[in-house]
């Protein structure tokens, strides 16, 4: 009995399927509690680097959850290794990236809670200047962060995200797709922040809530919790990919330029060079 190709064509699109619902669901799981979390980051942290290096035309596997590449216990465990390795190396990063922007949070909290605690109004401004200042410090960051994370991804050295040269080199050869990225950033975030407020409107959102058992109140918050996790996953999977694919192209062009000194040793020099050059605008 022969197979014609337009059933193979099914029934590789239904393996795809499977696995995309089988990576679903164990990273969905994993992001429910933030010790295993970093079980997440470390397998995003590794395809990442597969899909920078497959952009550019250089083969890589596909990271597993949990085997791993050769035989043996390595065969068995190697890959679930390599995910927490990757994901404390990538969690210690980007806690030291962060931290000036949310220590200043931090104070800029501590100062509107001293304050009307001890009714010093006459330094109400510190605690708003402080949020204020957080933030321009925070968006200064932002420019370079997510493309440093793929950076120390596809390096997959300890904090490689802090190769501010290169990085700085990279942003400045994404273009506008760089821009539309952030924009699609943004938006993603806007539904986990309005998940935030649904407690406030629980009344009105969901029939019969103020006459809920502790215990449906708990059922439902957990699904809620379930439903969130589902979507993060599901966002970070595109975004990083996304980011991957950018920081892959910018590369690209970078060692078909002057800057090609810089990415020598890199990971992406054995795969394609070149490509449109970003307009200068856009590194303003």
């Amino acid at each position: 009995m022969s197979v014609t190709a337009d059933q193979v064509y099914r029934a590789g699109i239904f393996a795809r399927f499977l696995s995309a619902l089988r990576h679903l669901i164990i990273g969905t799981l994993l992001c429910l509690s933030a010790p295993t979390a970093l079980i997440v980051l470390g397998w995003m942290m590794r395809r990442m680097r597969g899909v920078a290096l497959r952009s550019v035309g250089v083969a890589a596997p596909f990271p597993g959850w949990v085997l791993g590449e050769g035989g043996g216990f390595a065969r068995l465990f190697g890959g679930l290794g390599a995910n927490i390795r990757e994901g404390i190396m990538a969690a210690f990063s980007l806690a030291l990236a962060t931290a000036p922007f949310t220590i200043i949070w931090l104070l800029s909290w501590w100062a509107g809670w001293e304050n009307s605690f001890s009714k010093g109004y006459e330094q109400a401004f510190v605690g708003p200047l402080l949020g204020l200042f957080g933030v321009a410090v925070f968006c200064v960051l932002m420019i370079w962060l997510p493309l440093a994370v793929v950076h120390q991804a596809v390096e997959n050295r300890a904090l490689a995200l802090f190769d501010w040269r290169r990085t700085r080199c990279v942003v400045r050869h994404t273009g506008w797709g760089y821009l539309v990225f952030a924009v699609a950033t943004v938006i993603a975030a806007l539904p986990i922040f309005a998940s935030r407020g649904l407690v406030t409107f629980a009344s009105q959102i969901v029939p019969g809530f103020d006459d809920m058992t502790p215990d449906e109140v708990a059922a439902l918050a957990g699904g809620i919790d379930l439903s969130m996790a589902a979507y993060i996953f599901t966002a970070l999977l595109v975004l990083r990919g996304w980011s991957a694919r950018l920081y892959a192209k910018a590369v690209a062009r970078a060692l078909d330029g002057p800057d090609a000194s810089l990415w020598a040793q890199s990971p992406l020099s054995e795969g394609e060079r070149g490509g449109r050059r970003s307009w200068q605008m856009t590194h303003w």
